[in-house]
């Protein structure tokens, strides 16, 4: 009988040290980091891990640096985007990277093996307070300002080689972002300027950036081998399409008329470089010259010696006497002597 009760007492034991050792067990657990941040949650959910953050403080939580991968059921969400993870900066308005390895490893610490359901990125930068705009949000703003420019210069456009900040800090949330450029958009390389702006239109920062751009559209090219002193005409103009990127001083085709100051060969663009315009009286030209006096006047033809404008003097040669006169240019036919 004294056996038996023996034995009772033992197994009794026995039973009191595990359920301790299961209290014990559960206060341990309680008090490991992530135990109490938020309801017990399960795996079928997953997270994107931003590359640039800001924060509110005083803790990051897990919402505020992430954003749901496909579907995640309400509930889930709330449980997790209020997970607490460590202390924010006190640093107001000064961002801090953190390279992936680092954030894994504090993530971890604070999550367990929920840090699983995570998709990290290469580094993290976080800020407390302010706002921020990220790469793909600088982008977005950078092209439609540039797209409403390039539609003056043609319907045929292309941005390429677009160089901007990773992401742009501001330290309040409600400074906005302004993007400017450096006189008129042009085909080519052109800087950008981005600018942090208060409310009250003050610059709290700048950044820089740059952008090519290419601009197709027809422009005038000679149709054939053109020489100096040749006159334009429509048969020896055609219309090409080219890249405005690398042809910028290209000729518009609009005014006149002109004639070329150098050689030119055929379907090369015309430039401003290779035109002048053509001036009322032209070396060889045969003009009436006229004579005023007090009393007569005379006219006879000439032949003009050189190149000149609406009231400039040409020397021309009387083709009576071959004597050359100095002559006022006065229309594209006559000069006048007085």
């Amino acid at each position: 009988m004294a056996g038996t009760t023996r034995k009772r007492n033992s197994r009794f034991g026995q039973m009191v040290r595990a359920l301790v050792l299961a209290v014990a067990l559960v206060a341990v657990s309680a008090t490991m980091p992530g135990a109490g941040t938020g309801p017990v949650v399960g795996d079928n959910w997953k997270l994107l891990v931003r590359s640039v953050a800001c924060v509110r403080g005083p803790d990051v939580l897990l919402g505020e640096i992430a954003d749901p991968v496909g579907s995640i059921d309400q509930r889930t969400w709330e449980a997790v985007r209020n997970m607490k993870l460590w202390k924010a900066s006190d640093r107001l308005g000064r961002p801090v990277t953190i390279d992936r390895d680092k954030l894994l490893g504090v993530l971890r610490y604070y999550m367990g093996d929920m840090v699983r359901n995570l998709v990290l990125p290469s580094q993290l930068t976080v800020q407390t307070g302010g706002t921020v705009v990220s790469g793909e949000e600088l982008e977005a703003a950078v092209v439609a300002f540039l797209t409403l420019r390039a539609r003056d210069l043609s319907d045929d456009f292309e941005f390429r080689n677009l160089r901007l900040p990773l992401h742009y800090f501001f330290p309040n949330d409600y400074d906005t972002l302004s993007v400017e450029l450096d006189g008129d958009l042009r085909p080519g390389s052109n800087q950008v300027r981005l600018r942090g702006v208060s409310p009250d239109g003050r610059t709290v920062s700048t950044k820089a950036g740059s952008v090519f751009v290419d601009v197709w559209k027809a422009v005038p090219v000679a149709a054939k081998p053109l020489n100096r002193f040749e006159r334009l005409s429509r048969e020896n103009i055609t219309f090409m399409r080219m890249n405005l990127a690398y042809n910028q001083e290209v000729w518009d085709g609009k005014g006149g008329p002109w004639r070329m100051t150098r050689p030119l060969g055929r379907n090369q663009p015309f430039s401003m470089a290779h035109l002048e315009r053509v001036p009322p009286i032209e070396k060889g030209d045969v003009v009436t010259l006229v004579y005023q006096g007090k009393r007569v006047q005379l006219t006879m033809k000439a032949e003009a010696l050189a190149d000149a404008d609406m009231g400039q003097q040409v020397s021309v040669r009387n083709m009576q006497s071959n004597k050359v006169i100095v002559a006022t240019v006065v229309d594209g036919e006559t000069v006048v002597v007085r």
